[in-house]
């Protein structure tokens, strides 16, 4: 998932109050990576009823964006309501509440309605252009949004030529986020043997800019096609995605957290290199109950042994799952049993 390009403040109403402020700096935590400080500022200004449709457009966007981060459908659901009833606003603030709506269907595999929100994005924000502000609305990477639905639907030509204008825009005017992450998605849909060097660029323009999530998105594609293009630098790939896992478990990424395990069992790395010293982070009754599930135990019978209710049990589950950066029984059970051998 991609955040929105490094948002112009021009954009928006200057924050002359603390939630106009929230405002900014949970679209700048976002963009930085700082997903959980990020909802926080969120949920913190969300009850303000005097925020202009701008601030409000924003604020529902990051939320939005913040929770499919987190794999949160059901929480992004909430924030897509409202921008919903955004699209009623014409220019950038229709524009973001399109924008927003694409990712929240093209998260939900709805490809068709992801195609009609991206492109009316890019015509509310085309409609708001002038001669004396011709750049000034175009903090959103709707056309990175739409080539990744297109190419999955094999319209890949379509698809290259919306990024490589994206690219030929951020490297005249944008950021290096900018940069980088329209190279991320050009990187999926280039040529094979372009898509190592279009990462490894990516990367470089990222080197010492606070891009936590992007500059951790990068390194598991990168090491992703070099596993399979380049299986001699798998060295390299393990290193790439150990940095990606120590922050992806650290903001409780779950979608981004569960690529860069698959991609590390593959290359016969045992996941999360850091889980030995987080077991002790559990409490007494959290690893009696993390044994349990280890042998095979469900909830109720677990609540029997104990002599606690399900609810307690239920609690107990998810508070191991969380503190160990697992996503299901099934992963606990494999990570409590012994480490993995290399294939």
């Amino acid at each position: 998932m991609l955040e929105p390009r490094g948002a112009d403040s021009s954009m928006f109403e200057p924050a002359t109050d603390d939630s106009a402020r929230i405002v900014h700096a949970a679209r700048d935590a976002l963009s930085q990576g700082r997903i959980a400080e990020a909802m926080d500022a969120v949920e913190r200004a969300r009850p303000d009823l005097g925020l202009s449709d701008g601030q409000r457009a924003s604020l529902n966007l990051t939320g939005l964006l913040g929770k499919l981060a987190l794999g949160d459908l059901r929480g992004a659901a909430a924030y897509a309501r409202e921008l919903t009833n955004l699209m009623r606003v014409r220019g950038p603030v229709g524009a973001m509440a399109s924008y927003g709506l694409g990712e929240f269907a093209a998260a939900r595999s709805n490809a068709d309605q992801a195609v009609s929100y991206f492109e009316r994005a890019g015509q509310e924000l085309a409609s708001s252009r002038s001669p004396a502000r011709p750049a000034r609305f175009a903090p959103l990477p709707w056309r990175s949004g739409l080539a990744r639905v297109l190419a999955g639907r094999g319209e890949v030509t379509a698809a290259a030529a919306l990024v490589e204008a994206e690219l030929a825009d951020a490297r005249a005017t944008g950021t290096p986020y900018d940069i980088a992450s329209a190279l991320r998605t050009y990187a999926a849909i280039a040529a094979t043997n372009r898509r190592v060097g279009l990462l490894d660029e990516a990367l470089e323009i990222l080197d010492g800019y606070a891009a936590a999530r992007l500059d951790a998105q990068i390194r598991t594609d990168l090491a992703g096609w070099l596993l399979l293009l380049h299986p001699g630098e798998s060295a390299r790939a393990i290193d790439l995605l150990r940095s990606a896992e120590k922050y992806a478990r650290h903001e409780e990424l779950t979608p981004l957290l569960s690529r860069i395990r698959w991609l590390l069992e593959r290359l016969g790395e045992a996941p999360d290199g850091e889980l030995p010293g987080r077991l002790a982070e559990l409490s007494a009754a959290e690893r009696r109950v993390a044994q349990l599930i280890v042998v095979g135990k469900r909830n109720r019978e677990i609540a029997a042994e104990l002599g606690v209710s399900v609810k307690s049990v239920e609690w107990h589950v998810s508070h191991i799952l969380r503190k160990l950066s697992i996503t299901s029984r099934h992963e606990l059970a494999d990570a409590l049993s012994g480490p993995r051998q290399p294939r």
